[in-house]
């Protein structure tokens, strides 16, 4: 969830977390598109009960989805960010989170991982959604309506992705990296989320990936 719709997902005891998707445009919604009532929580109901009020009886965009881990964009920048990974690269996703008595900060936090298994530039169109695709359906953007010109989809390895059990914070109320993980991570400055994500320098790249894969032991 973004402030801009209204909230963030909610930060418990022990840095758990609910991982809580933005609202479907309604102008691209389908029949295939999930309700917040459909997607269950992991501290049990719905992600309904998480929503901002206008939203909760709505359509959700789960994207990325950590059931069979698929994450796409079809915007200029990411989409070219996308197209430059490779296999067995890691793609990591991080989201504001707060706990649900407070209602000032917006501190972001890393909640997840792909190992990238492929990636897929969806240029077929008919018909929508394609059935040479279907290992992508559960991706909000194949649930849409009609197809996203220029949409990348990354299917991460359901072996080497998880969404974490734990958050782990990135970055401070101003939302910039926090001085332990500019040591780890090698990243500085804002992280403020926007049009493109940010690398990882290459000598921090394979101390990064043991840290990650380190978070579930």
């Amino acid at each position: 969830m973004d402030l801009g719709f209204g909230g963030l997902g909610p930060l418990f005891a022990g840095r758990r977390f609910e991982y809580v998707p933005i609202p479907e445009n309604p102008k691209k919604t389908s029949s295939r598109s999930l309700h917040f009532s459909q997607i269950p929580a992991r501290s049990g109901g719905t992600l309904e009960r998480f929503a901002p009020p206008r939203y909760r009886a709505g359509r959700a965009h789960y994207d990325p989805e950590f059931d069979t881990f698929t994450y796409g964009d079809p915007t200029p920048n990411k989409r070219r960010q996308l197209l430059r990974l490779a296999r067995n690269d890691m793609l990591v996703f991080y989201a504001g989170l707060r706990p649900p008595d407070e209602r000032r900060g917006s501190r972001l936090y890393v909640i997840g991982y792909f190992t990238v298994e492929n990636v897929h530039d969806v240029t077929r169109v008919e018909p929508w959604p394609p059935p040479a695709l279907k290992h992508l359906w559960t991706n909000a953007h194949f649930r849409r309506r009609d197809p996203d010109i220029g949409l990348v989809v990354v299917k991460g390895s359901p072996q080497n992705s998880r969404l974490l059990e734990s958050a782990v914070a990135l970055s401070d109320d101003r939302q910039v990296v926090l001085p332990e993980m500019e040591q780890r991570l090698g990243l500085a400055g804002s992280v403020m989320r926007a049009g493109s994500g940010r690398w990882i320098p290459p000598m921090h790249v394979a101390g990064v990936e043991r840290w990650l894969h380190s978070l579930q032991k």
